[in-house]
C-alpha cells in the first residue's frame, strides 16, 4: 500500500475516534433526554406533533447503538459484527434501512401534523391531527417499512460484494431507485410542500391567533430538524447509487482510500441530524430547558451564601429572646 493511501486510511480511522464516537455518545444521551422530557412533562402529553417527534427519538435510540455503532466498529476498529454470519448480515442490512427510513418518516409526519393543525377546515384538523390518527400513523409507518424492506432481509447474504443483496436486479432497484426516493426525493418534496402550506395557513389571522405559545415553540423546534434531515438524506441516496454504480469497477489503492474517506465524512454528516435534534429542542424551547435545569440543580446543588447582615440580625434576635 502506498504512503498516500495509508495516510488517507489513517485519517478515516481517526475520524471515527475523534468524531464518530462523540456523535453516537451525544446522540444517545440526547435521545434519552428527549424521551424523558416528552414523557414526563404534562405540557407535552397528547400533543400530536410531539408524539411524532417522540417516536423519532425512540427510533434514533435504536438506530445509533445497533446500526451506526456497527459501522463505527467496522470503519475505525476493523471489527465487522455484521460479517460474522449470514444472520448477522441480514439483520444489519434490514434494520439499517428500516430504522433510517422510520427516523426520516416521523419528522415528516410531524410536518404534516403542523400543516393539519393550521388548516382552516375544522373537520380536517380534527380528523388528521387527532391522537387516534397519530397512533395509527406511527404503528402503520413502522409496519410499512418492516414489510417494505422484508426482501432485503430475505435476499441479503455475505457474498463477493460484502454484506449485500445477492440478486443483482433487486440490489440495483434498491440502490438506484428505492434508496434515493425514500431517503432524499420524497422527504424533500414533502417537507417543502408542508412548510409552504403551513406558512400559507398561518397568514390567516384566525388560525394564527388560535395557536398557543407552546404550539409556536413546537413548530420552531420541528422546522430546523425536518429541513436538516431532508438535506442530509441526500448523501445517503448518493452513497448507495455510487457504490452500486462502481461495484464492478477495478479501483486502485488510492482511489479506494479516497472513497473510504469521503464516505466516512458523508456518514458523519448524515448522523449529525440524529445528534442535533435534542440540542435544537433545548436551544429553542424553554419547556425543554426548564426540566433539564431542574435535573442539573438536583444533581449539582448550588451553595447559597447568606448575607452577613442577615446572619447578625438573626443572631441578635435569638439573644434578645433568650434574655427576655
Amino acid at each position: 500500500m502506498s504512503n498516500t493511501a495509508a495516510t488517507l486510511n489513517t485519517i478515516s480511522r481517526y475520524l471515527n475516534f475523534t468524531l464518530a464516537v462523540p456523535i453516537i455518545t451525544f446522540g444517545i444521551i440526547g435521545s434519552i433526554l428527549t424521551i424523558i422530557i416528552f414523557i414526563k412533562r404534562p405540557v407535552f402529553w397528547n400533543n400530536p406533533t410531539i408524539t411524532y417527534l417522540l417516536a423519532g427519538a425512540i427510533m434514533t435510540i435504536i438506530h445509533l447503538p445497533t446500526i451506526y455503532l456497527a459501522i463505527i466498529l467496522a470503519s475505525g476498529f476493523e471489527t465487522y459484527i455484521m460479517m460474522k454470519n449470514d444472520i448477522s448480515c441480514k439483520l444489519f442490512n434490514y434494520f439499517l434501512y428500516v430504522t433510517t427510513a422510520a427516523a426520516i418518516s416521523f419528522p415528516c409526519w410531524a410536518a404534516f401534523d403542523q400543516y393539519a393543525c393550521t388548516n382552516r377546515d375544522a373537520n380536517f384538523r380534527h380528523r388528521w391531527s387527532s391522537m387516534r390518527f397519530v397512533r395509527r400513523a406511527i404503528f402503520g409507518t413502522i409496519l410499512f417499512w418492516l414489510i417494505f424492506y422484508l426482501p432485503v432481509f430475505i435476499l441479503t447474504n455475505i457474498n463477493a460484494y460484502g454484506c449485500s443483496i445477492e440478486i443483482l436486479f433487486v440490489r440495483q432497484l434498491n440502490n438506484y431507485v428505492c434508496t434515493p426516493l425514500v431517503f432524499t426525493i420524497l422527504p424533500v418534496i414533502l417537507v417543502a410542500f408542508f412548510m409552504h402550506e403551513i406558512l400559507k395557513n398561518l397568514r390567516s389571522t384566525i388560525i394564527a391567533n388560535r395557536h398557543t405559545h407552546l404550539e409556536r415553540q413546537i413548530r420552531r423546534m420541528m422546522t430546523p430538524q425536518v429541513v436538516f434531515l431532508a438535506v442530509s438524506g441526500f448523501q445517503f441516496g448518493l452513497e448507495s447509487f455510487y457504490l452500486e454504480y462502481t461495484a464492478d469497477v477495478p479501483k486502485s489503492e488510492i482511489r479506494s482510500a479516497i472513497e473510504t474517506l469521503i464516505l466516512q465524512i458523508l456518514r458523519l454528516f448524515y448522523h449529525v441530524n440524529f445528534v442535533c435534534t435534542f440540542y435544537i429542542y433545548f436551544y429553542i424551547s424553554n419547556e425543554v430547558r426548564r426540566p433539564i435545569k431542574e435535573i442539573v440543580d438536583r444533581l449539582i446543588p448550588i451553595n447559597r451564601v447568606t448575607p452577613t447582615h442577615t446572619t447578625i440580625s438573626f443572631e441578635l434576635n435569638i439573644n434578645n429572646n433568650i434574655t427576655n
